[in-house]
């Protein structure tokens, strides 16, 4: 039988659910706060420059391609992606630059002369370590809705964990294979996509570092939003209906009612909001969950009349004392005292997405969420801090600033309802993740079900693409839906004599 679906939030998550829901022939609404699909994944203008609104980086390619195949689809039909290659620059409080590359031989190269053969001769055996806790964790650790407590207690699941040390820490892991500190923080810092601590993180975090080292960072043509815009048109294509500037002011699983007083019915709902909020606010738990939460992000985009030559694509700075920094994030909380951030300019991929002789420069601080409280003097001193070295290393001028936006933490909660101004949701730390992490259906009410980044399996893009999947098959195990594609109905097309069939 076809079923109603409604999807709270036109997140990535929200619509790779629609897209799948809709392709198997079952009505979809989708019902988005905003004025434009996408979540934290929007689009983001100052003047005539362009930019990516949150995420920048498109890493771990198989969860995108299939999303694309399982909807009859080719992805290089609707995304013209490119590798970028340097990943990206990194800059060391010390002075000294290395660029990351899924290169092995440069890679060799660069950390030779950087730091000596003794440390370059360890690389090889990194990759290649990471590629395989990679293939054996994403497969057997990721792509799973553990139903039964037993799954994450299996003897082959021990196996695994106890032959790759996933439990061990990641950067005590790292630590012991290289000497030189500026290579420990380059191979550990990805956990901080994912806005956790490589001191406080699991080693089978490793497979980020894999992802960029082994596979390599890629850039869709318009920008990470084009990847929204992509699954959104499909979604539609196949007869979903996307309402914008819709918000939600209560869900159960089997209904949804609008602020405006609108109530929708559905044989089951779907929140892409960010967990905490669904819980708290649009499902109303009697005695929600507490959950340990990500860092904050303090986002600038500028219009910088000028050229930057000397910055890639994508660039990281780190600060004098990284264990510090990180502990200002994760630790007391604390504001960083030489903040450590990420500088992009996609303008390097895409020419046309800032006008001739302007740079589209991004910048991203990682900051507190706000248990620590968010003030202008924070902001200021952060923002001061990180153009002044800019200034110093790469020949920034403020003064050539034509236009600013900014995305605080405060702004992370009110226009997208992250918890506490968490930019990456719930914390992934050991446990919340896996088996322990929130999974994708209600506690409370049978008929309620979630996806994105605060549920199973995490939070980045491949990991939001992936519990698409997992939802897909939950609905399919809990017989909300059946394995199976629905025929449109069409009967009140045909004629009184005809015979018609709903399956």
């Amino acid at each position: 039988m076809r079923k109603r679906f409604v999807i709270v939030g036109a997140g990535v998550g929200g619509l790779a659910t629609a897209l799948r829901l809709a392709h198997r022939g079952h009505e979809v609404i989708v019902l988005e706060k905003t004025g434009e699909v996408g979540g934290r994944n929007r689009s983001q203008t100052v003047n005539q420059c362009e930019f990516d609104g949150g995420p920048s980086l498109m890493m771990m390619l198989d969860p995108f391609r299939k999303l694309f195949e399982d909807v009859g689809e080719r992805m290089e039909d609707h995304l013209q992606i490119s590798l970028c290659d340097p990943s990206y620059r990194v800059f060391f409080r010390d002075g000294s630059q290395i660029e990351g590359t899924p290169n092995i031989a440069r890679m060799v190269d660069q950390i030779t002369k950087l730091c000596g053969a003794h440390e370059a001769e360890k690389y090889p055996k990194l990759i290649g370590d990471l590629g395989e806790l990679y293939r054996e964790s994403i497969p057997n650790f990721v792509r799973t809705n553990y139903l039964k407590a037993r799954e994450i207690v299996a003897p082959g699941q021990l196996w695994r964990v106890i032959k790759h040390g996933m439990l061990s820490n990641l950067y005590k892991k790292i630590e012991k294979r290289f000497d030189d500190p500026r290579l420990r923080m380059l191979f550990t810092f990805q956990t901080m996509y994912l806005g956790l601590s490589p001191f406080r993180a699991p080693f089978v975090y490793g497979t980020l570092t894999y992802m960029e080292y082994g596979e390599g960072i890629w850039y869709p043509q318009g920008g990470l939003p084009a990847i929204s815009g992509a699954i959104a048109q499909l979604a539609m294509d196949r007869g979903a209906e996307i309402r914008l500037n819709c918000p939600v002011a209560r869900i159960s699983g089997k209904e949804a009612e609008l602020e405006s007083g609108e109530v929708i019915t559905a044989d089951a709902v779907i929140s892409n909001a960010d967990l905490p909020y669904t819980q708290r606010r649009l499902e109303k738990q009697p005695t929600p969950p507490k959950y340990r939460n990500s860092c904050s992000a303090f986002v600038l985009y500028l219009d910088y009349e000028g050229s930057l030559p000397k910055l890639l694509h994508h660039n990281v700075f780190f600060g004098r004392d990284y264990r510090d920094n990180l502990e200002a994030l994760f630790g007391e909380p604390r504001m960083p005292d030489d903040p450590a951030f990420y500088a992009c300019i996609s303008k390097r991929s895409e020419p046309g997405r800032a006008p001739t002789g302007h740079e589209n420069l991004f910048l991203l601080i990682p900051c507190p969420n706000l248990e620590c409280p968010w003030t202008e003097t924070a902001q200021e001193s952060l923002k001061s801090q990180v153009f002044q070295r800019l200034a110093d290393e790469v020949g920034f001028d403020p003064s050539r600033i034509r236009g600013m936006e900014m995305r605080t933490p405060e702004d992370w909660s009110r226009e997208l309802n992250l918890h506490q101004g968490a930019a990456f949701g719930i914390s992934a730390d050991l446990f919340q993740s896996a088996f322990f992490r929130p999974k994708n259906r209600s506690l409370f009410d049978k008929n309620l079900y979630y996806v994105g980044a605060s549920t199973a399996p995490g939070n980045g893009l491949p990991m939001v693409l992936i519990s698409a999947e997992l939802l897909e098959k939950r609905l399919i195990h809990d017989k909300v839906m059946t394995d199976g594609y629905v025929m449109p109905d069409f009967s009140e097309n045909l004629p009184e004599e005809a015979s018609w069939t709903r399956e």
